[in-house]
């Protein structure tokens, strides 16, 4: 399922607006929309600032679907470290 996704960043002072329509799966988009979508707009997100060299990057407004405000949704979400079973 698609669904459209603007975000609004400021990148060390500059503000830019980017986004597009993005694959959401349907059973989570099912179960907890706004997870869903915060998820796929958190990985976007974290595109651009490694596109820009992991500069300095607020959040400043996510939306889909024109006006759904996931914004601090998608701040509390965080990469999990994979876990370290290494054997020394």
């Amino acid at each position: 399922m698609k669904v459209n996704i603007d975000v609004f960043l400021n990148i060390e002072g500059y503000h830019t607006r980017s986004g597009g329509a993005f694959n959401v799966h349907p059973k989570e988009y099912k179960d907890n929309p706004e997870l869903a979508v915060a998820i796929v707009a958190y990985q976007y997100i974290m595109g651009i600032i490694e596109e820009t060299g992991y500069r300095e990057t607020i959040i400043d407004k996510v939306l889909y679907e024109g006006n759904k405000d996931i914004t601090d949704l998608t701040k509390q979400i965080r990469r999990v470290p994979p876990k370290d079973d290494l054997p020394f």
